[in-house]
Parts: C-alpha cells; structure tokens; sequence
C-alpha cells in the first residue's frame, strides 16, 4: 500500500498535513479552468474504517450539508464524492487561525481582545448561521440545518480579514440518515442550550444562543457558564446565570449588553428569532464605517498576535505547491492549522459527542 493515494477525485495528492481519529487530511492539487493550479485540503475517512457503515454515512451526510453551504461566512467546499473506493471532501485551504487560537494567544500575551471587533466576527458568523439555517436541498425543501456547535474552535479567521464558519458534522438537519443515539448531547457542554441540555427538540435559535456564549466570553474574556464539573455547569446554564458584563469590563456598551441579553435568553421564544435578527443588530452596533475597517484591523490583530505565522503559511504554501506528486515528502504538516481541525470521536465526523471545552477555564482577575 502506498504511503499515501497519489489521486483522489480531480486532485493529485502532494503530501499528508493533518490527521486524527477519523480522518486524515492530504494537500491535493488541480488545475482550475482558467488554466492555473488550485491546492486545497482533502479529507478522507481513514482506510481501517472506510468500510464501516456508521462511520461512511456520517461522513456523507457531512459532505451533502457541505456540499451546498456556499456562503461568504462559511469555509468552502469544492467537491466531494468517492474516489477510488475512498469517500473524500475537498475543503478551501485558508491561511489563519481560529477564534479559539486568537483567545489563547490574548490571554497569554495579557491583551483583551477590541470589543467592535469581536462584535463584527460574530455578526459574520451569524450570517453564516442564517445562511445554513435557510439551506433548502435541490427541490426546494428545507433541511432545517442547525450547527450546534457554533463555538471559537469552530470559526476561522483569515489573514485577509475573513472569517469562516466550518465544522458542520454535527449539524442537526432534515434527511440525515445517521441519526444519534436518544439522550445524547451534541456540542461544547459550556456552549450548549437550555433546550439541548433538556434535551429538546431544537430550532435554529439554539445556534443564536451558543454564538451569544461566545461572544459574551469573548468580550470579557471570561468563561460564562463553564464550572468545575459538568454538573455546575449545566446547572449554570438552566439557570441563565449570565454576569452583566458591564460590571466586569469598564465601559462596555449598553447597546452590546441589551443584544447579548436577548441573545441569552434561556427562554427561545424571548430570543432573537433567527440568527439573521442576531446579525442585523450586531451590524447596527458596529457600524458600516467601521465594519469596512474590520478586515484589515483583524490581519493585524492576527500579525500581533502570531508574529511571522503570515509569512510561515505563506512560505509553507509555496513551497508545498512547487511538489511534484511523484516525490513530495509523505507527511508535512502546516506551520499552523490552516484546516478544519481532524478530531477524535464519533460526532464532528471525529469529534466525541460531549467533547472538551475549547477554551481554558475561568480566566480571573
């Protein structure tokens, strides 16, 4: 067998750049219509399970979702399908970091991160929550897409000033044939819903309230509901025990805390209805003369915090790119995550169905 496949779809396969429980990811190249050549980020079910029939239809129903999420605000895919007896999606490879690399690297470095700023991220995101929650398939019907997971490890921001929604392998939607297990719970335990905890049946308004966590944490640069044992926190959550974030950070906005208050509404139907209202109001809060400005503050923000990365991803790009199929080296991973990261479980398509919060504990002052 070889060390790894030398094709997969329309993609010759350079080299191995990330892999994890499920899944491994290669960089494949192919030439793009206008004549000139395309790298993108291929991921495959590992061969010792690509032939498990749990495991195959997760991915698939990973790929369908995939497939037809083409938004500004969601990490594009470019083609999925079976390739030599090996189920394969081709993802955009983006040059950056995770929200979660961004809270880590403030926190280590004693920056509190621009509050307008995150305010814009998350108004991206909530765009691209409302983008996915509208999807209809080919006929019209609609798939009652729900993220789920909607949390900093899962948004991507580029150094060109994008930010990327991705990971949607456990997202809820109409026409999934994997179906999980009654009773279990899908998503970050600090990051969940009231109605995930009480086990629900959910509606894209428990999106809204998981992006309303991250951005309440985010602009304070505290763990909200996360306690020292998954019992406390999920007590703190069914009983909505959300700190005025005014008493924490000196001249926080009114105007932000009367949005994030609705947004974490225990009760759904006193939230924002859609994603899309979360959105509208975030947008209002920022601006559009600042919000114009966003990008370029957000390179810099992302040059400040990892100082050369741009230039290593770059460099690592290059020089990837030059690979000849034929004698690439057999694993040679990014300088950074520069993909959807690979994980380890059954629900992300390898991520555990109640997998660890991705941000540190409690950060106090």
């Amino acid at each position: 067998m070889p060390p790894h496949p030398a094709r997969i779809g329309v993609y010759d396969i350079l080299t191995k750049i990330a892999g994890g429980g499920m899944a491994t990811i290669y960089l494949g190249r192919t030439v793009d219509p206008n004549g000139a050549d395309r790298v993108a980020a291929i991921k495959v079910i590992k061969h010792e399970l690509a032939h498990k029939d749990e495991f195959i239809q997760m991915f698939l129903d990973e790929a369908k979702i995939l497939s037809l999420l083409h938004h500004p605000n969601i990490n594009g895919t470019l083609q999925y399908g079976t390739s030599q007896d090996q189920h394969f999606i081709a993802m955009d490879l983006l040059l950056g970091r995770t929200l979660l690399d961004v809270w880590d690297a403030a926190v280590d470095k004693g920056i509190v991160l621009p509050i307008g700023l995150v305010a814009w991220i998350c108004a991206g995101v909530a765009h691209g929550l409302h983008y996915a929650h509208e999807l209809k398939d080919e006929d019209g019907a609609p798939l009652h897409v729900i993220h789920r997971d909607a949390n900093p490890s899962n948004v991507f921001l580029t150094y060109d000033g994008q930010v990327k929604l991705f990971d949607f392998g456990l997202a809820k939607a109409r026409g999934r044939r994997y179906v999980s297990q009654a009773g279990i719970i899908k998503g970050k335990m600090a990051y969940l819903s009231p109605e995930q905890i009480e086990l629900l049946p959910l509606d894209r308004r428990s999106d809204v309230f998981t992006l309303g966590v991250t951005l309440w944490e985010l602009t304070t640069m505290r763990r909200l509901f996360l306690r020292d044992t998954h019992l406390e926190t999920v007590f703190a959550i069914r009983a909505g025990l959300v700190e005025d974030p005014r008493e924490i950070v000196d001249g926080y906005p009114d105007a932000l805390w009367t949005i994030l208050k609705r947004a974490l509404e225990p009760d759904r139907d006193a939230r924002y209805a859609t994603a899309q209202e979360l959105a509208v109001a975030l947008d209002g809060f920022v601006g559009a003369e600042e919000a114009a400005l966003m990008p370029a503050r957000l390179g810099r923000l992302l040059d400040d915090l990892f100082v050369g990365e741009r230039q290593r991803q770059m460099g690592w790009l290059k020089e990837t790119s030059a690979f000849e199929a034929s004698d690439s080296p057999v694993t040679m991973r990014p300088p950074a995550p520069m993909i959807p990261r690979v994980g380890d479980g059954l629900g992300a398509f390898g991520e555990a169905d109640l997998a660890p919060d991705p941000l540190p504990p409690v950060v106090r002052r």
